[in-house]
């Protein structure tokens, strides 16, 4: 009969970082405490770096009972059971280990897992590393109404107001997030559909009215006088302009100056070029006409005051909605 083999203890390395063939540095010689997750995995790490990080553990190694030997021998080893999943455990640890370079993380639930556990062990110095990934672009981009959710779950008002300010309704039904309706709450939920409804109505009048002066000449404008071309043209012109930005915003309605001169770039052809003087008007006080659509400068500059004006505003709605405020 042969013998049978040695029993393996949890320390030799757990289970889950060699699942995933990850370097493991919670497995160390010098070790002085153990965490126990279930009984498959188990992390030997050092009381003193978590102890610097999280006061609950700092309590935990003090009443933690010797229960395990070092490699089947010699002395016993403090040890704490703790419920957690080990991959949280993992990830933890990870953003804690002075030395070890943390994952870049992508994905929502990993983060709001990260944020779930570091919250249980008051590790404080995870909430700024988390703020920073869910700010970034790519993760923004795949799910913004999903960084809307963790955000507000988490009180990151900034991180919040970020992922609102390029939502639309399409892109809240279309969110993996919107198909679980417990992850939110009603009341929030109800407050960012407000904004959305209110900054697509407010945005797209008030960006007809800043042209109408432009589009309608009894508004105050002055029909465009140019040679080359009739102030038809000029009126069709911005009429065009206008339905084309409209169109863009309601598509995407973070209008800033560099999406503007897309606009102006790939929006109507204008008339053809030359100056055009003011007849009477005090909407121009100098010798020429912001009116005429020749002067691309002038579109340019009228179209940042535009983004400035719609940024103000949008702004104002988001901040009520945040503050749970409903104004008629």
């Amino acid at each position: 009969m042969e013998p049978s083999p040695p029993p393996t203890t949890n320390l030799q390395a757990h289970s889950y970082a060699q699942s995933l063939m990850l370097p493991d540095p919670f497995t160390t010689e010098d070790g002085d405490v153990i965490l126990r997750v279930g009984p498959d995995d188990a992390f030997r790490v050092h009381k003193v770096v978590l102890s610097l990080v999280s006061s609950v553990f700092k309590d935990l190694f003090r009443t933690a009972q010797p229960d395990q030997p070092v490699d089947g021998q010699g002395d016993l080893l403090p040890t704490i059971p703790i419920t957690d999943p080990p991959e949280s455990v993992d990830l933890l640890l990870r953003f804690i280990y002075p030395g070890v370079t943390p994952p870049t993380i992508t994905e929502l639930a990993k983060l709001s897992a990260l944020l779930t556990i570091a919250d249980k062990y008051g590790v404080l110095m995870i909430f700024p590393a988390v703020k920073e990934r869910l700010g970034d672009q790519e993760v923004l981009e795949k799910d913004p109404f999903g960084v809307y959710i963790l955000a507000r779950h988490w009180g990151l008002t900034e991180e919040a107001k970020r992922a609102a300010q390029g939502l639309t309704l399409p892109r809240v039904m279309g969110s993996p997030s919107s198909k679980n309706p417990q992850n939110f709450a009603g009341d929030d939920f109800f407050r960012l559909v407000w904004f959305m409804q209110k900054r697509g109505e407010e945005g797209k009048r008030m960006i007809r009215e800043y042209f109408v002066w432009q589009t309608d000449p009894f508004a105050g404008g002055v029909p465009c006088g140019h040679k080359t071309h009739s102030g038809e043209e000029a009126v069709d012109f911005y009429y065009r302009l206008t339905e084309k930005i409209v169109d863009e915003f309601e598509v995407d309605p973070r209008l800033d100056t560099r999406r503007m001169v897309e606009i102006l770039v790939n929006g109507p052809d204008p008339p053809p070029h030359g100056f055009c003087k003011v007849i009477d008007s005090e909407l121009a006080p100098d010798e020429f006409t912001a009116f005429c659509p020749t002067r691309p400068s002038r579109i340019m500059r009228s179209l940042c005051d535009l983004t400035s004006y719609l940024d103000d505003k949008c702004k104002l709605y988001l901040g009520q909605a945040m503050d749970g405020e409903f104004p008629a």
